[in-house]
């Protein structure tokens, strides 16, 4: 018992460590050429949740990135006078049906599901922060951590919300 305890102990440092020394680190979305986009605009001042855009993320898990036909819906609508539309309407005419890449940013081997976290009442900008911190890194928020989830999981993070502790254990999020 004692020899499979001390094995069990020393996977799990085992785990820690590798995500330490293998942790990816967040890349940035490649925007074509210069298409516009200001999060705050479409979020804080015209009244959009993220899941107009970026859907799959209420109950699947990615939040996919919208494809040109996506932004030509609201932007062929009179919306504004606003002198930055011709601009955009060039650029979104010019571009590919889809034309944002996403890069991973968590490891391979970690599994995380958006609307698992959209079901237990976590917000968007719980771990991608304010639309004017997701306007300066495209991915917002801090960088994710193993401990960040941890923390998340334990009912560290967010104690006054009411949210019910979620797995700690390693075939939660790793395969």
């Amino acid at each position: 018992m004692k020899y499979l305890m001390a094995g069990l102990l020393a996977l799990l440092c085992g785990f820690f460590l590798a995500d330490f020394l293998f942790r990816q680190q967040a890349s940035e979305v490649k925007t074509p050429g210069n298409i516009p986009f200001d999060h705050a605009l479409h979020g804080d001042s015209i009244g959009l949740d993220c899941s107009h855009c970026h859907t799959g993320v209420t109950y699947q898990a990615h939040a996919y990135l919208p494809s040109k036909t996506d932004c030509m819906d609201c932007h062929r609508l009179p919306l504004t006078e606003n002198p930055g539309i011709e601009k955009l309407d060039s650029a979104l005419n010019r571009a590919e049906e889809f034309p944002w890449v996403h890069k991973r940013v968590l490891p391979e081997h970690v599994v995380f599901h958006h609307g698992l976290h959209f079901a237990a009442g976590v917000q968007c900008s719980d771990c991608h922060g304010s639309t004017e911190k997701i306007q300066k890194n495209r991915y917002g928020g801090e960088r994710f951590t193993m401990q960040s989830c941890l923390d998340c999981h334990s009912g560290k993070t967010f104690e006054g919300r009411g949210f019910k502790k979620a797995a700690i254990h390693c075939g939660a999020c790793h395969r």
